[in-house]
């Protein structure tokens, strides 16, 4: 992980694993010892916003969080409150923006209206990139038609990366990672859902878990968890994120 870098997590799909993988970063961050500030802007689910809840007492220093409302009472961006958030990045090295359905809606009619004027020269300024999360199965078809839409946006691509989201599985005989050509893949942490080593993980995932708490786990729990993560954290470390 990269001490200056600042991403915005979105996808305008609920349930495709924006909270999830916002998550894994903050252990990458833990553990690779790097100060790293997460904003929750999913004002629906609040997922990430529950899972600092559940590590207030126990947060590695490295770890920062807030939440962040940016929509308006008409449930659009305001852009006074995004101007402000766009400072607020600017001033942190290195940040996590979870984004939620609504909010990454929002951003994209924000970023087609305001593209005339200058946004992305604002985002190259700030080292500003967009994560887009897709997800399999029955969540590809939305996935897909929200990065489309994305891509309307002139001079978006170098802004993207995408990270695809196995656990729903596949698309059309292919990986998500094959389908959408992905730099990033989140591989399900077991191929049965309903066995125990799914199950704990997920607990832990939706109460809150630090780094420690794993190096704290008896050997193989602790090997499995760490293998799996290792896997991910090596694709972003060389996606030079």
């Amino acid at each position: 992980m990269t001490k200056t870098s600042r991403i915005i997590i979105l996808n305008e799909k609920g349930g495709v694993g924006k909270s999830y993988y916002s998550k894994i970063c903050s252990l990458q961050a833990e553990k690779e010892q790097v100060i790293t500030y997460f904003i929750d802007c999913d004002n629906a689910s609040a997922s990430l916003t529950k899972f600092f809840q559940g590590i207030e007492n126990r947060k590695s220093e490295y770890l920062f969080y807030k939440s962040e409302n940016l929509l308006g009472p008409d449930r659009k961006i305001d852009r006074t409150k995004f101007d402000t958030f766009l400072d607020t990045l600017g001033k942190l090295e290195n940040v996590r923006c979870d984004f939620g359905a609504a909010s990454s809606e929002q951003i994209l009619f924000y970023l087609q209206e305001e593209n005339q004027n200058g946004i992305l020269e604002v985002f190259e300024d700030l080292n500003i990139r967009l994560h887009i999360i897709m997800a399999g199965g029955g969540m590809i078809k939305e996935s897909i038609d929200f990065f489309m839409k994305l891509k309307k946006v002139k001079g978006i691509e170098k802004f993207i990366t995408i990270v695809a989201n196995e656990r729903e599985g596949g698309v059309n005989g292919k990986t998500v990672s094959e389908y959408t050509k992905a730099d990033i893949k989140i591989p399900p942490f077991h191929e049965d859902s309903n066995s125990a080593a799914f199950l704990e993980w997920k607990e832990m995932m939706n109460n809150g878990v630090v780094y420690a708490d794993i190096l704290s786990m008896p050997l193989i729990r602790r090997k499995r968890i760490i293998t799996y993560l290792d896997s991910i954290f090596s694709q972003i470390n060389q996606a030079g994120l």
